[in-house]
């Protein structure tokens, strides 16, 4: 059975393959590869940063930030460690810790800023029939020095409104027309993967906007956390969402 005939995803590198098949989506996608070393040594002759992420697997554990440094040399970045290398042994260097999973090679982002430290956002649609309900949005901004910005990693939420007028200072009405986008591009990635899954019914998509307001998908969840939704305007917001996600999550076996 192919990966684009499953019901359902169970990696990230299936739903790239799905959403790098949509010409509407494409220009939104970070170039991604699955991880071998001729890919990374490629990625990062292209890319200023990349990161690795486990194909399976969310909370941004296993995530890996690597910086060109200049002069053929990198950073090498986990959650925890910091350790430089030199590109032609930069492979080596992280399977040494990666472990037998499967990876993703990503191209990083140059995501908005608040007080140096990155920002992005989650956007959750729940499908409890046949229609894609948009749930909201909520802003993840990351704790100092770390490299993801998972609220259970630390990072921290505020509302859309507040994360655009803190890091652009952004006029209401400009807002306004960037949340209407994010809606957009965040259904239309709902039906590119229910299309070819037809059993997804949650989704948890991180998507990042850069210096230039381009919006750029990081991540499809598909069992997100939401515990970050707790903060959002609307104070019945939160528990809508858990009484919805009771009627449409799958078991896991």
């Amino acid at each position: 059975m192919s990966l684009l005939s499953r019901k359902y995803p169970w990696s990230k590198w299936q739903k790239h393959l799905v959403l790098v098949r949509e010409p509407v989506l494409r220009e939104f996608l970070p170039d991604t590869a699955v991880l071998k070393e001729e890919s990374l040594v490629d990625f990062l002759s292209r890319y200023p940063v990349v990161f690795l992420k486990p194909s399976c697997g969310g909370g941004g554990r296993g995530v890996v930030r690597i910086s060109v440094t200049g002069e053929g040399r990198v950073e090498i970045q986990t959650t925890e460690t910091r350790v430089e290398a030199e590109i032609p042994q930069v492979y080596n260097a992280v399977k040494s810790f990666l472990g037998p999973k499967e990876y993703i090679v990503q191209q990083g982002v140059s995501l908005i800023r608040i007080d140096d430290r990155p920002i992005d956002f989650r956007t959750l649609l729940l499908r409890p029939g046949k229609t894609w309900c948009y749930m909201g949005v909520m802003g993840k901004l990351a704790v100092r020095d770390q490299i993801v910005t998972n609220h259970c990693r630390g990072g921290s939420s505020l509302t859309f409104t507040e994360a655009m007028q803190e890091s652009r200072e952004l006029p209401e009405e400009e807002i306004q027309e960037l949340e209407k986008r994010l809606e957009l591009l965040s259904r239309q990635i709902a039906a590119a993967l229910q299309k070819r899954f037809p059993l997804v019914a949650e989704l948890g998509l991180d998507i990042g906007i850069d210096e230039n307001l381009k919006l750029w998908l990081i991540e499809a969840n598909t069992r997100p956390q939401y515990k970050l939704f707790r903060d959002h305007t609307d104070p019945t917001l939160y528990n809508r969402i858990g009484a919805m996600i009771k009627t449409v999550r799958l078991p896991l076996s």
